[in-house]
């Protein structure tokens, strides 16, 4: 599952709790085991979106080319915004394609993963908490 690329209803910032009324693609970090045994996806929204990409802060964010996006098998250069997470339970309300041969959309190479997994460490060694997280009791 990491390494993932998915189909999600991210939530809007407005409404952290709530699945979205429109589908973004996702980057799969983690899977995570709660208190209560319950699983989440730790999953980092993606964007093509000059406007949110300009927001991201300065080295909390990936570039893929269209070169690369394309030989992912994806369509569009975009960028992976790193500081923007949501914990998220395995299920059709938060990912409309789980269980269906619909649900990956494209697989990360160890490299990129690689540099994701940096990024997020050395965001989580100078926050301890991420600085925007979401998802149902987040």
């Amino acid at each position: 599952m990491r390494g993932s690329f998915v189909d999600c209803w991210f939530p809007f910032a407005e409404h952290p709790a709530q699945p979205a009324p429109v589908r973004h693609i996702v980057y799969v970090q983690t899977r995570v085991r709660l208190k209560s045994g319950a699983f989440r996806l730790v999953v980092m929204l993606t964007t093509t979106s000059p406007k949110m990409i300009e927001a991201i802060p300065s080295g909390l964010s990936i570039t893929i080319s269209k070169v690369s996006s394309l030989q992912m098998g994806m369509r569009n250069a975009f960028t992976v915004d790193i500081h923007r997470l949501a914990a998220l339970p395995e299920d059709e309300s938060w990912f409309p394609d789980i269980g269906t041969e619909k649900f990956l959309i494209a697989r990360a190479d160890n490299h990129l993963q690689a540099a994701i997994t940096k990024r997020y460490d050395g965001m989580l060694e100078q926050h301890p908490r991420p600085m925007i997280l979401m998802g149902p009791g987040m």
